[in-house]
């Protein structure tokens, strides 16, 4: 069974290299050591709340995001327009694929009956 700190580790790393960051830059720039923000990242060390305020700010992203370990859906490998769709968007920002997803929304909602 995961512990949470081993799924906070796991979303730092994530978010880390999303921003194409070293641990040492990130480190840095939440005024950490690169040896415990390595520790932090295997889940071996347990971070305070203000020292994972201070890299959630960095990555830019809400604390609450590091609590949550990604779900893996299960999607069909063998259709290319998934594929082709999936290799888009991968690599865009959160805000960038949530405007994706309302714009597909208002593309495929059916019309409304006049």
């Amino acid at each position: 069974m995961e512990t949470i700190y081993r799924t906070i580790g796991k979303r730092i790393r994530q978010e880390r290299r999303r921003l194409k960051l070293t641990q040492e830059e990130l480190a840095e720039r939440a005024d950490i050591s690169a040896n415990f923000l390595g520790h932090i990242e295997r889940g071996t060390k347990r971070p305070t709340l203000n020292t994972l305020t201070k890299i959630a700010d960095v990555l830019q992203v809400s604390m609450g995001t590091l609590f949550v370990s990604e779900t893996t859906y299960k999607l069909p490998t063998d259709d290319l327009f998934v594929k082709r769709f999936m290799s888009l968007v991968r690599d865009k920002k959160r805000e960038e694929k949530e405007l994706i997803l309302k714009v597909a929304e208002m593309v495929l909602k059916k019309p409304r009956r006049k």
